[in-house]
Order: C-alpha cells, then structure tokens, then sequence
C-alpha cells in the first residue's frame, strides 16, 4: 500500500494533468483570450477554488500546459530514434516529433499565431528548454548516423548542427501559406525526411 503522501503527491500530479489537457483543448477551440479560467474549470471537471489552489492563473495554465506538450514531443522523439526503422523513417519521426506534434494538439490553424505570440511572452523559458533538448537529440541522432557509415554528412557541406537548423527551418517553412491539414503537414515533412535522406546517403558516382 502506497504511504499517504505518495499517494497525495499521485493525486495532485494527475489534476495537474488534468487541468492542463482541459485548457489545451481550449486553447486550440477558441485561442488564448477567448478561454477564462471557468471556462478550463469546467472543462476539468474541477471546481474553480481547486483551481487556484494548483495555478496562481490563466500563464500559469499555460506554461503548466507547455511542459506537458515538451514531454509528448520529447516522447516521440525517442520512440522515432529508438525505432529501428531506416534513416529516412526515423527522421521523419524526429521532424514530427518536433512540428507534427504542435498540429497534432492545436489542429485549428485560426489560432496557431495568437497561441505562438502567447508561447513567446509567458512560455519561452519552456520553449527554449523544448529547443534545446530536442535539438540534443536530433544532433547526437545525425552524428551517430554519420559514424555508423549510415549517412555521410560531408555531402551536404554541412556538420550536424548545421543540417538540424536546415531541416528545423524547412519544416517550419512548409507550414507556410495555407495552413495545411495535419494530414498534409505529414506529408511534407515526410518530403523533406525523404530528400534529405536521398541526399546524404547517395553513393557517390
């Protein structure tokens, strides 16, 4: 039998989890302004005093709900690398991880500015921690390619830092113009994994 402050400790992790799963759903419904805390309340299924006893307010909400996105992206990152499956599979995994992962949660794109200009004001320290993790990852993932006669990433001119800005920028450009369904959004980062692919593991002639 679990002691009881492990158990408390259970309980107030999973409203945690709660409360930020609800606000998120909000969030991507109707965008940043347009939820109030009653509003991510009832969507919890929690009473507003309880609310306020986890979250100091809506920021709050929201930074709370960023760390939980991290981890999903972060989670899919590794499960992408830890894969087994060709090159060009997995980097498809590891730019969906990043990209796919935001359209996944946030699928209406009427919201995708006024939630990223509120990322960028109340989230960025979590943004930035994302970043760095995933761009830990995603470098360690192309250097061990390269060392294992996977891929050569000298025919791209190009170390393993510099192909991950490359790629990172292209991914986030191929949200450009319409916004793309998610579905199509998969599509061209699977493009772009398959470009890359052919690029770096061509043999040379």
């Amino acid at each position: 039998m679990r002691p009881k402050t492990e158990i408390c400790e259970i309980t107030a992790q999973t409203r945690l989890e709660q409360v930020a799963d609800a606000a998120r759903r909000l969030f991507a419904r109707y965008g940043y302004k347009r939820t109030s805390m009653d509003d991510i309340a009832r969507e919890a299924g929690v009473a507003k005093a309880t609310l306020y006893l986890h979250f100091k307010g809506k920021d709050d909400v929201f930074r709370t709900m960023m760390r939980r996105t991290a981890d999903l992206v972060l989670e899919r990152c590794d499960a992408a690398l830890a894969s087994g499956a060709p090159f060009a599979d997995r980097l498809e995994g590891v730019l969906g991880a990043y990209y796919g992962t935001w359209i996944d949660l946030f699928g209406d794109p009427a919201h995708w500015g006024e939630l990223h200009v509120v990322k960028t004001q109340i989230a960025m320290a979590q943004a930035k921690e994302l970043e760095s993790l995933y761009l830990q990852r995603f470098r360690d993932f192309l250097t061990k390619a390269d060392a294992e006669g996977e891929i050569a990433l000298s025919r791209a001119g190009a170390d393993a830092a510099q192909l991950c800005q490359t790629l990172m920028q292209a991914a986030a450009g191929a949200k450009s113009g319409t916004p793309p369904t998610p579905d199509e959004y998969r599509q061209r980062l699977g493009n772009i994994a398959r470009l890359a692919a052919a690029a770096l593991t061509r043999h040379a002639e």
